[in-house]
């Protein structure tokens, strides 16, 4: 009599029972989300997949966020370059905060110039990593509600570009 149940219910199936409930997540506190556009290359392709958490600690320059982008109804994956309080532009294909050059390692093209951005509190300013492909970022949408956002922590698919994000 055991045999046979042993047999439906093994190791794999509960594994895979557990992940969909914990993967089933209603209470948006983490996400899973595959890369769909290629505006963030070099650093997450199409076809990756990642997992992002409600952030409780500090969120940086340079941390990867994933949020709604309400007027299309799609989760969009960014970078995070500008913080609350800072005044955000672009002159000559480099990003200035509060009218100096940042250091920028993460685009992959020049940034086209946009005008100066008061960011305010609870809000950041994004941009994929690819400025000739972004869409979808804050110089179309605006800052973003941090409070809506959730930081990418890692890439767990393809087996192969496994990344930790701290």
């Amino acid at each position: 009599m055991l045999k046979p149940l042993k047999r439906i219910v093994n190791l794999r199936t509960a594994i895979l029972v557990f992940l969909y409930i914990i993967l089933k997540n209603d209470n948006q506190s983490f996400t899973t989300y595959e890369i769909k556009e290629e505006s963030m290359l070099p650093e997450l392709l199409p076809e990756d997949y990642i997992f992002a958490l409600k952030f409780k600690d500090e969120i940086k320059r340079g941390d990867i966020v994933v949020f709604k982008n309400e007027e299309k109804g799609i989760d969009v994956v960014k970078r995070v370059i500008g913080l609350p309080g800072e005044v955000i532009s672009s002159s000559d294909g480099s990003v200035l905060i509060n009218d100096e050059t940042i250091s920028d390692p993460w685009a992959r093209t020049m940034t086209d110039d946009f005008i100066k951005y008061e960011i305010k509190e609870n809000e950041l300013f994004v941009l994929g990593d690819d400025r000739k492909l972004s869409t979808s970022d804050s110089r179309t949408l605006g800052s973003i509600d941090s409070d809506k956002c959730l930081k990418v922590k890692y890439r767990y698919w393809p087996f192969q570009r496994i990344k930790s994000y701290e």
